[in-house]
């Protein structure tokens, strides 16, 4: 099953088209546009499959967009390599939001909030603070 959801979510990849606005994604059951800024890798040889878009902010600040399969528990795992962490769980339409912030050992602070369906995560990332429009967008994608 895991082959056959990797594959699917390569296909989507593969279908990702650009518009004027960004980068249009099919990846969940709602239509995404990225930032044009964005570059996109995928690395199927990996234990977990994902799709990750790298992008910049007008500040030029990195943050990422991981679109992956829903089979790791987030919780235990910045719990096992964090320091500090505090995790907000709610209900967004049909997904489950989980809105992360922590310390990283170096005593760094990391945000992180995911969008979860049943079978696929959106993660957003970023080492530094990304800009709140950058969440907004997203929110206002997702109808699910």
């Amino acid at each position: 099953m895991k082959t056959l959801i990797g594959l699917v979510l390569l296909l989507a990849f593969q279908a990702s088209a650009s518009s004027q606005d960004g980068i249009v994604v099919h990846i969940l059951p709602d239509k995404l546009v990225l930032s044009s800024s964005c570059v996109a890798r995928a690395d199927i040889q990996s234990k977990e499959f994902s799709i990750i878009y790298a992008c910049k902010d007008s500040k030029n600040t990195m943050y990422f967009y991981n679109f992956r399969l829903n089979n790791v528990d987030l919780a235990a795992d910045f719990k096992k390599n964090s320091t500090e962490v505090v995790i907000n769980e709610s209900q967004f339409n049909s997904y489950t939001l989980y809105e992360l912030t922590a310390k990283n050992s170096d005593n760094k602070p990391i945000k992180f909030v995911s969008y979860c369906t049943k079978e696929l995560c959106l993660d957003l990332v970023s080492d530094d603070e990304y800009e709140k429009s950058i969440q907004d967008s997203i929110t206002s994608q997702l109808r699910g």
